[in-house]
Parts: structure tokens; C-alpha cells; sequence
């Protein structure tokens, strides 16, 4: 029997456009930062941080309002700090400041004397400073700005984990002065913007880069508000500025524009030409042919023969843009081509199927581009036919099924209850299908309000394993701790608690719950690990110590010592990191280059959630985060590749 069609995201559609809109119309200016000193210009990063203002934090959340800037201070000579401007700052004056009098002259010298400033680099511009998050000022120094420009430009996007994706978003918005350079294109300002629109982090992005300075010329500062338009569906206003852009710059991205915007106002002679001129002109490095735009703009041209199998392994807002002015249905692979941002566009789209947007939203919420609560109103909203509903189940249960329509009925049923027992039960099922599905961070933080509402008991033990890491993968490591505690009250052979409570015992540790190492624990932890073969035992004690290790806490040596009689294989997982990223790891970390040393440890971890690397790197990078004063931020890193790697 064919499911009816869902009413699903109708709901989630209207909610999630509206959201995106007003959060991607936020005016608010970034804040500028002003070079130090107070009679001489300062040298780039060798003196003290210069004053900052604190602009509240954006997130893909439809913005409270702006904060506006205070008014500037009251005239003073000896001051150096410029109030912050809604427009490019002009540069300084040129005239020579008036020499001071001369003990010749009669007359007492001055005490202070006032000269211009030097303009500050439009690169140090941020929204986030040391009251809201920020990586603090004089972050950069230690780099040139070679090297920093090359460390942004291997930062990983999309990126799955929360820790990593919040690390790498202070990163990106901190208010720093930046090193000393020439202002060329890529610019560390148009690189940030960039990064921020590759997270799927819009409104940040539009409000990093608006206005753009005058004396950048990065592309995206055309193109980002070109490609928000279009993910807002407002196809006149992104034609008017690819008209501009046209005007400017007759490079491949804005011919491809002009097709779209030519063939979808039924202007068939205009685009012809526009098509015609951008497969003549010359085309990025491996750019090719483009096979799937050439497909694209036949069908918008109105050619029912064309076929639109894929968008292409760039799938872009323009390409997204063209196929629903053409009216046609997705792709097959659209999914897994989908950037964070086109994926929010995809959950409104209603020539996508249900489960296509369903699924297209919980992507959305894994690269954090969509929040939480939009997957579980989502899910709410999923219509499963009542006939339908036992046998899904019952097969949600002999692990048969693992769609997203099985993990929206779990959901519902979960919520429904309120019985403790029952929704204990229905979170273990949940906590299954999420390991099974590779979906543990966005099952946690969907589920979040529903572990704080669940009160422990005797009667769901067996849920405990699943309900301690939803807990702590949400960050509700008090709830996590709680569970642990009843565990520990039972006698040791009652349903198995004290085995239960013993595998928790690292997640906890790592967690920051459990205080320092004690041996008696890793010791029942062990023998927790008696099913397990030899080989594969010693492997999983090796990836436990090195992430309690990453996570700043000591480990007997021994206890590695132990390991070596065992041939352990030192968890091979993943592969190794770039050497250059390693090489370079180690000269910004010697150097105490924070932001340098922040972004090639973000680099080296990579941009999946799994956290799949090798163990060394791993150790690495986190340990490199801890000697800058990072502790908290590598003990999350560890905490959540604990959970992903099934600890």
C-alpha cells in the first residue's frame, strides 16, 4: 500500500524560510578593529590588544535585533580609538600635524602631540570578542600573514561535530588584528566570509561581509548575496544583482547567472546568447564542460528532452535555482551533493518527496545549518498511516529498517508517552537506529528535552548505556552523571548494573564527571571488555587511552606498558594527516600561534563527525588546543569521538 503523501514539512517549509529570511536580512555592521598606540602607529601584533566592542553572537536563528554601537567617546587628544563607522573608513588625513613649541620660542612644550591614524586593515573586522566567545585579539600573533591566509584555507567544511563546527565559528568571527601584509585577493576577511557560507553559518557570513570594503575585491562579496537570494527563492532581487555583477566582473560565475535569469523571464534570444558567451569564455581550471548546467539550461530553456540527472559534484544555489524554475524534480544524488546551506533550501521544496525533505533536514541539522527543534517539529509532523504503524515498528526493532520515516516514528511514540518506562525504552530504540544510521549528535540534540524530562528508576536499567550517552552527546552531563549514580546504588549483578556502570565509567571521566584516573575503574572497565577478542580488546583499551589522554588527564604509564605484550594495533583508524598540515602543526603550536595553531588542528581532525583519524594525530592536534588554553574545548573533542567510536 502506497503511504499517503505527508503533510511533513509543509509546516517545517514555511517555518524554516521564514527563519532564513529575516535572519539573512540583518544590517548589522561587524565590528572594525583599530591598531594600538597613542602616538606612534603600532607595530602589527607586538603591542597590547587594542579596545574592543562586543556584538552578540549570530547564529541561523532568526536575529532579536542588533545591539547599536555606543556613541563615540568625548574628544580627547591623547585617544586613539576610532568610533566604529556603518561605511568603509576614509582614509586618514594627510596633513601634517602641528610641530610643538620650542623651549626657543618662550613658550612650554605640549605634553602629548596628535597625529593621524593609520587605517585599520578591514581583515581584523569580527562579530565575537572576549565577553561572547572570542579567540581574543592578539590571536594571530606569532603568524605572517602568509602563513595565516594558508591556514584558512585549509579549513574543513562541511563539518559534523559540534565541538569542531563551534571551534572553527569562533575562529572565524573573533575580532583580531591581523599580520601585517600588502591587501591582495583572497583576502583573510573574503576567506572567513567564505568558510562561514561553506558551514552553512548564512546570516554570520552576510553580516562578516556587509558592507564589503572598498579596498577588497573578493568574489564573494558579490556572490554571497547573489546566492542568498536564490536559496530565499527571490529570483528578481538575485537578477538585479547579477546584472551588477555582470557589469563588474564577465567572469563564468556571472554568464551562468545571466542564463538563469535571461531564460526564466521567457527572454529565450537573451539567453541563448548568454550560454552562448560563457561556453566561449574562459572557464575556472577544471571547470570542463559543465555537462549538468548545460542540461539545466536546456530544460529551462523549455526543452521537455532534456534530462537532468545530477546537479554535479558542485551543486550550487544557481544550479538549485535553474531546476525549480524548470520545474523539474531533484536528482537522485541531490542528497549527497547538497552544500549545509542548499540543504536548509531543499526542506522547502515541494517537488522533493517527504522522506527526500525529511532526510534533507536532519542533513541540515548535522552540519548545524538548521536547529534542532525544525528536525523534531519535522518528525512531529511526518504523517505514518495508522495501519502502518505496528509492522514499521516491528521492524524498527529486528533492525530491518532504517529510514528516516522509522526514526520519525520512534520520535512520536517517544513523545507521546508519559510513561517513564515506556519513553526509556523507546530512547534505547532511538539510541540504536542513530548508531545504525551514523545520526548520534543530531538524535541527541533532538531528544534533548526529552532526556531531561526522563527521571531514572529501577525498572529501566537496560536503558541506561543508550540514556547516558544520548545525555552526554547533548551535553547533559549532569543527567548522564545522574543515571550513572542509580547504577552504582544497585547491587553489582541487578540487571547487570554494575557492568553498565562500568563502560560509562570512560564517557564520564572524559566528560569531566568522574574527577581523575583510578585504576580499580579501568579495571572493571576491562573486564567489562571480556567478550571481545584479544586483539580487538587491546585495541579498544588503546583508543581509551589516548582519548583520556587528549582530554588533558593523566594515565599511569604502565597501563600503556601493559598494551605492548598484546601487539596492539594502536587504533589504525582512518588516515593519516596531510604532513604539511602535520609540519606546520608543530611550528605554529612552538610558536604559541593561536589562531594558526587553532585552524591546522581543525584541519588535522577533519571536517567528519566521526572524528576518523588515527590516534596520534588525534592526540596531536587536541594537545595542541590544551597548550593554548583550550582544555575545555579538546575535552569535548574527546568526549564526542569517544561516543561516535561506540566507547
Amino acid at each position: 500500500m502506497t503511504p499517503r503523501p505527508v503533510r511533513p514539512l509543509a509546516a517545517l517549509a514555511g517555518i524554516t524560510l521564514a527563519c532564513s529570511a529575516l535572519a539573512w536580512s540583518a544590517a548589522a555592521q561587524p565590528v572594525r578593529l583599530i591598531p594600538p598606540g597613542k602616538e606612534e602607529p603600532a607595530a602589527s601584533g607586538q603591542d597590547s590588544p587594542p579596545q574592543q566592542l562586543a556584538v552578540p553572537p549570530q547564529t541561523n536563528t532568526m536575529p532579536t535585533g542588533m545591539v547599536a554601537p555606543p556613541p563615540p567617546p568625548a574628544p580627547a587628544p591623547q585617544s586613539s580609538i576610532l568610533p566604529v563607522q556603518a561605511a568603509p573608513l576614509a582614509p586618514p588625513s594627510t596633513e601634517p600635524a602641528t610641530p610643538p613649541a620650542t623651549a626657543e620660542s618662550g613658550q612650554k612644550a605640549p605634553d602629548f602631540v596628535i597625529q593621524p591614524l593609520k587605517a585599520p586593515d578591514p581583515s581584523s573586522a569580527g562579530l565575537l570578542d572576549d565577553s561572547n566567545g572570542g579567540l581574543g585579539s592578539a590571536m594571530w600573533q606569532g603568524s605572517t600573514r602568509p602563513q595565516a591566509l594558508q591556514a584558512m584555507g585549509v579549513l574543513p567544511a562541511p563539518v559534523s561535530g559540534p565541538a569542531l563546527r563551534d571551534l572553527q565559528r569562533r575562529l572565524l568571527l573573533t575580532v583580531a588584528e591581523v599580520p601585517a601584509g600588502n591587501v591582495a585577493t583572497p583576502s583573510l576577511l573574503g576567506l572567513r566570509v567564505a568558510q562561514l557560507y561553506r558551514l552553512g553559518r548564512l546570516a554570520e557570513a552576510e553580516r562578516l561581509g556587509s558592507p564589503p570594503p572598498r579596498e577588497l575585491q573578493d568574489p564573494i562579496f558579490r556572490q554571497l548575496p547573489f546566492d542568498l537570494a536564490l536559496l530565499k527563492n527571490d529570483l528578481p532581487k538575485a537578477c538585479e544583482i547579477a546584472a551588477a555583477g555582470l557589469r563588474e566582473d564577465a567572469s563564468a560565475f556571472w554568464q551562468k547567472a545571466a542564463v538563469l535569469c535571461r531564460y526564466s523571464n521567457k527572454d529565450i534570444a537573451g539567453g541563448d546568447l548568454a550560454l552562448s558567451l560563457w561556453r566561449d569564455g574562459p572557464k575556472e581550471p577544471g571547470a570542463g564542460d559543465d555537462a549538468p548546467f548545460n542540461a539545466l539550461a536546456a530544460a529551462l530553456r523549455g526543452d521537455t528532452r532534456a534530462k537532468v540527472d545530477t546537479l554535479g559534484p558542485g551543486a550550487s544555489p544557481l544550479q538549485f535555482a535553474m531546476l525549480r524554475a524548470a520545474n523539474r524534480q531533484l536528482p537522485k544524488d541531490t542528497l549527497d551533493v547538497a552544500s549545509p546551506a542548499l540543504l536548509v533550501a531543499l526542506v522547502g521544496y515541494d517537488k522533493a518527496d517527504a522522506e527526500i525533505r525529511l532526510t534533507a533536514a536532519e542533513r541540515a541539522v548535522r552540519y548545524g545549518a538548521l536547529p534542532p527543534e525544525l528536525l523534531a517539529e519535522a518528525y512531529t509532523a511526518a504523517e505514518i498511516p495508522e495501519a502502518q504503524r505496528a509492522g514499521l515498528m516491528a521492524n524498527i526493532v529486528a533492525g530491518k529498517d532504517k529510514s528516516v520515516r522509522a526514526a520519525a516514528l520512534v520520535y512520536q511514540a517517544a513523545r507521546a508517552t508519559t510513561e517513564p518506562k515506556t519513553r526509556a525504552e523507546l530512547i534505547k530504540r532511538a539510541y540504536d537506529l542513530a548508531m545504525t544510521r551514523d545520526q548520534l549528535l543530531v538524535t541527541a540534540a533532538v531528544y534533548k528535552p526529552l532526556l531531561n524530562n526522563l527521571v531514572p528508576n529501577e525498572g529501566s536499567i537496560s536503558a541506561a548505556p543508550a540514556v547516558i550517552r544520548l545525555a552526554l552527546a547533548a551535553g547533559e552531563t549532569g543527567a548522564a552523571r545522574l543515571w550513572r549514580n542509580i547504577l552504582l546504588a544497585l547491587p553489582p549483578e541487578r540487571d547487570n548494573a554494575g557492568e553498565i556502570a562500568a563502560e560509562a565509567w570512560p564517557l564520564l571521566l572524559i566528560a569531566g564527571e568522574d574527577g581523575e584516573w583510578r585504576d580499580s575503574r579501568y579495571e572493571a572497565w576491562l573486564a567489562a571488555q571480556n567478550d571481545l577478542s584479544p586483539a580487538e580488546r587491546t585495541n579498544r583499551a588503546a583508543q581509551l587511552l589516548t582519548l583520556v589522554e587528549a582530554a588533558g588527564i593523566a594515565v599511569p604509564p604502565e597501563r600503556w606498558d601493559s598494551l605492548l605484550t598484546a601487539a596492539a594495533s594502536n587504533d589504525r583508524r582512518g588516515a593519516a594527516p596531510s604532513m604539511a598540515v602535520w609540519r606546520n602543526l608543530q611550528r605554529a603550536s612552538t610558536a604559541k600561534a593561536k589562531a594558526e595553531t587553532v585552524a591546522l588542528s581543525l584541519a588535522m581532525l577533519g571536517g567528519n563527525g566521526s572524528l576518523d583519524v588515527d590516534g596520534q594525530s588525534l592526540a596531536t592536534a587536541l594537545a595542541a588546543l590544551r597548550d593554548l588554553g583550550l582544555g575545555a574545548e579538546a575535552r569535548q573533542i574527546a568526549l564526542e569521538a569517544a561516543l561516535l567510536r561506540g566507547l
